[in-house]
């Protein structure tokens, strides 16, 4: 029966592996989701019974094909040897066993184990918290994306969203949250504490981070986070010269990125500089049919599986803007969907890259609900710029190199003005600008 059960785990795992794939950073942050996001947990929670009931139903034929495919992988030395430490523990251990728990930590070191360093798991709880919240209209949080940095073993900062709790109390960019609610973040309890930075409005947060060294406490009232991706202005010292803002690739970048430059065109303007610092990423489909409008006809991106084999390719048609010279300005804190963004526009020679090389994701997550609703995210695949040249781990070297004026490192991203902004200068500069 033992093995029975990891088999009937495994199996449904497989079969109920769900749709939609993250190539993103987990966000903590308010925003008004998509209406079809409801319809989508509703299909999703309809797939899994009609998947079970018909996996239980064929379960004997599954579980012969299963062993031809595995090569048995359930009588591996791995798993004996962990059935006979659970026999020693279960027969001999002087204290109590909570299984939650050890199931739990078990499946976090697996992922560990493997070194897949955006997978996560979550227990029953966790996995329905995440349905909710992508079905639900509004969250309360502090207002920040963040990745899991396993050198610190914390919540890294990605980008601090303007106008939000964490903002207004002096959050930035690159911080590493440490502590939450001042228990120490680990790989075991990261969901847990994504999960405890959030709350209801008006609520305190209470965050321990890690900023050169020295450990800051921060005290956060949550709110709601409205997010603006998209924005734009003219270059206050040039203003032959469009700025377009993009903070993360939602489902509304594509149409407010071609609102932007048309608005551009028709005042004359068609020299623009694409400002993707602190853009953590966002939906692959939000980035692909922005570059869709901005590339001519040929690939977008290649998406490969764990054998480096394409197994999809993203095109952009023939239809694209004309006449408009582009830079694309980027910091390490530039991630996953802004990278590609980049890389495409290089790899068409359709801009000029500058500021500091990128953070380095290029990889994409699925996640599976497991049979007792507990759930899995893990990388399975990765994505390539037109030029099939991954980035992932490495980042994306800007053509022209220029670090942020150190005279600003303290000072609120969102509130540093075109004239002081040495990097947003020289990518103007790319564009022809001469101060």
């Amino acid at each position: 029966m033992r093995k029975k059960s990891w088999i009937i785990t495994t199996v449904i795992s497989v079969l109920l592996a769900m749709f939609i794939t993250f190539e993103v950073t987990y966000v903590i942050m308010a925003e008004s989701r998509r209406q079809n996001e409801a319809e989508l947990a509703e299909k999703y929670n309809d797939q899994y019974e009609l998947l079970e009931e018909e996996f239980l139903s064929r379960y004997d034929a599954l579980d012969d094909y299963y062993a031809t495919i595995v090569d048995n992988r359930y009588d591996s030395a791995l798993m004996q040897k962990l059935a006979i430490i659970d026999y020693y523990y279960t027969l001999f251990y002087a204290g109590e066993i909570d299984d939650e728990q050890l199931e739990t930590y078990i499946s976090n070191a697996y992922i560990e184990g493997i070194g897949d360093t955006y997978g996560v798991y979550y227990t029953a709880d966790e996995f329905k918290a995440i349905i909710q919240e992508t079905s639900s209209g509004t969250m309360y949080g502090i207002g920040v994306s963040v990745v899991y940095n396993s050198e610190h073993s914390g919540v890294e900062i990605i980008t601090v969203y303007e106008g939000s709790p964490a903002e207004k109390v002096g959050v930035m960019p690159g911080d590493i949250i440490i502590k939450v609610n001042g228990v120490r973040v680990s790989k075991e309890n990261y969901t847990e504490s994504i999960n405890n930075i959030k709350g209801e409005k008006g609520t305190q947060a209470n965050i321990t981070v890690l900023r050169d060294g020295q450990e800051i406490d921060f005290s956060i009232t949550r709110d709601e986070v409205k997010i603006v991706a998209v924005s734009s202005h003219k270059y206050a010292l040039d203003n032959s010269i469009g700025i377009i803002r993009i903070t993360e690739f939602t489902t509304s970048v594509p149409s407010d990125v071609k609102s932007a430059i048309e608005a551009f065109k028709s005042e004359g303007i068609t020299k623009v500089v694409f400002d993707l610092r602190n853009n953590p990423g966002g939906y692959l489909d939000s980035v692909v049919e922005t570059l869709d409008y901005l590339l001519p006809q040929g690939v977008i991106t290649y998406i490969t599986d764990a054998d480096g084999k394409i197994v999809k390719t993203h095109y952009s048609d023939a239809y694209c803007v004309e006449d408009v010279e582009f830079a694309v300005l980027v910091n390490d804190s530039s991630a996953s969907a802004a990278e590609l963004f980049t890389a495409a526009l290089r790899d068409y020679e359709l801009a000029t890259i500058v500021g500091t090389t990128t953070y380095g994701k290029g990889s994409m997550q699925t996640i599976y609900r497991l049979p007792d609703g507990s759930g899995l995210s893990l990388t399975t695949n990765k994505y390539n710029p037109p030029s099939n040249v991954n980035y992932d781990g490495v980042g994306i070297t800007p053509d022209i190199t220029v670090e942020l004026d150190e005279s600003l490192n303290d000072k609120n991203f969102y509130k540093i003005t075109d004239e002081e902004d040495n990097q947003l200068l020289e990518a103007c500069r790319a564009l022809g600008y001469n101060n």
